[in-house]
């Protein structure tokens, strides 16, 4: 399966740490256990979309097999019905829809699980299967898909921007924020066109945070080393100025 240097799905951390992805460029990137299963799902969800009444009952994921059970698909039903409410409405729906940003010169693409359009009316709809910590919908991932959408949907123009998110094993409800499209634009134009350039331009600059869990540089990353290294400090430091003992 192939993947693109600068996902949305993980630019919290390329927003951050252009080392990243410059520093990774040809670098397998192995997906955990977890991912393999969430691919799973997204792929029994759009068989089910695609009226598929009797999805298999088992898959095989990137040399991984998962049972399609009871379990997953009760999970499945809250996103499942989400998007065919949608359809109902009017909207105009695309699932596993590729999107990409012309501004990154081939860095910035992915797939997204659901956009659907009507009228100036754009939503992003996102599937996440894991039952890990809650992902809220205001986030990097769903704002690029709506930036992509918008460029490859053409269309009438579009005034508001919802981004929903739904996790079912956490939560049945869905997650939406609505925006103007303006307001996109400009997260666009402040946060991620500068983050795009520095990737275009090579930036090898390194930047510590939550977003290294992820990262296939952790253990060779100097600002992670240095950060690790001043918690560790943090944590023993038992407030006494060893220069005046």
């Amino acid at each position: 399966m192939s993947h693109a240097l600068a996902s949305p799905s993980s630019a919290a951390m390329w927003l951050t740490c252009p080392a990243s992805v410059t520093l990774t460029i040809g670098r397998p990137r192995p997906s955990s256990k977890y991912a393999k299963e969430g691919t799973a799902a997204h792929a029994i969800a759009e068989s089910l979309l695609g009226g598929d009444m009797f999805p298999p009952d088992r898959m095989t994921v990137e040399g991984s097999e998962f049972l399609i059970g009871r379990d997953m698909l009760l999970h499945l039903r809250p996103y499942v019905d989400y998007i065919e409410g949608l359809r109902k409405q009017g909207f105009k729906v695309y699932t596993e829809h590729r999107v990409s940003l012309s501004i990154s010169q081939g860095l910035v693409w992915g797939t997204a699980d659901c956009i659907a359009s009507r009228r100036g009316y754009l939503e992003i709809v996102d599937l996440k299967f894991g039952r890990g910590v809650p992902v809220s919908p205001d986030s990097a991932q769903l704002k690029i898909y709506a930036l992509g959408a918008l460029e490859s949907l053409g269309g009438p123009p579009v005034g508001r921007v919802a981004l929903t998110v739904i996790q079912p094993r956490l939560n049945a409800a869905s997650q939406t924020v609505n925006m103007p499209v303006g307001d996109l634009l400009d997260w666009s134009e402040k946060e991620l066109e500068p983050a795009v350039e520095r990737l275009i331009l090579q930036d090898t600059t390194e930047v510590a945070g939550p977003h290294c869990r992820w990262c296939v540089r952790q253990t060779e990353c100097g600002a992670f080393a240095a950060k690790k290294s001043g918690l560790a400090a943090d944590l023993f430091d038992d407030g006494v100025d060893l220069t005046t003992v």
